[in-house]
């Protein structure tokens, strides 16, 4: 019998005889399923990529079909530049189309430096989630998103953390918490520029619970 190279699992030779396939099969699948289980630290993986998407000069990116029965929470995480100091978006879709109505409501911390701020913006069509900036002070954001129920007919919750990091002074910080007031069943979201264009990755996981 042979073993691989990363994980020495044991493998036949090609000598071996075929009424040994099914010994050898269990011998193979046993060993893998024990590396994963060490690997992972449970029997599945806590968080499970679901997409992953570059996007360049646009004004919006649509994220289609992430959001399913699945999962109750998720994981996003957004790198974005845009070509003007701008503010960056979410709305919320379901069947190719984004739910614009004004039922999305915010509260915002935001520290700079050693000022903190903060303000609540209610029964808006849309989250605001960072700004960004291609020159001027921010040159990009970095956001790490999560959302609860967003494909349950219930309210949608979820936060964000967001670090803009600017030329002249190292980075500025946002806290968002928001919501949205219906009991629509989403399956993805999209992301909008303020103005002007943007241009980043967005990446989406699910959470196993």
């Amino acid at each position: 019998m042979a073993t691989t190279t990363n994980y020495g699992w044991t493998t036949p030779d090609n000598t071996d005889l075929v009424k040994d396939g099914a010994l050898a099969i269990r011998t193979l699948g046993s060993a893998i399923d024990t590396s994963m289980n060490t690997a992972l630290g449970t029997k599945k993986a806590g968080m499970v990529l679901l997409n992953t998407t570059s996007f360049s000069g646009v004004a919006s990116q649509s994220i289609n079909d992430v959001f399913s029965a699945t999962y109750d929470y998720y994981k996003i995480f957004i790198s974005v530049f845009g070509s003007a100091l701008q503010t960056l978006n979410v709305r919320l879709r379901v069947s190719g189309a984004d739910n614009s109505s004004s039922i999305y409501n915010r509260e915002r911390t935001e520290i700079d430096s050693t000022s903190v701020v903060a303000a609540r913006a209610t029964n808006q069509s849309l989250w605001q989630i960072s700004e960004y900036g291609a020159t001027a002070n921010t040159t990009t954001s970095i956001v790490d998103m999560s959302l609860a129920f967003p494909f349950l007919a219930q309210n949608t919750v979820g936060q964000s953390f967001n670090t803009q990091l600017r030329t002249e002074d190292g980075v500025r910080t946002e806290l968002m918490n928001f919501n949205h007031k219906s009991a629509t069943s989403f399956t993805g979201y999209t992301l909008l520029a303020g103005a002007g264009t943007i241009s980043g990755k967005v990446i989406t996981y699910g959470l196993n619970q």
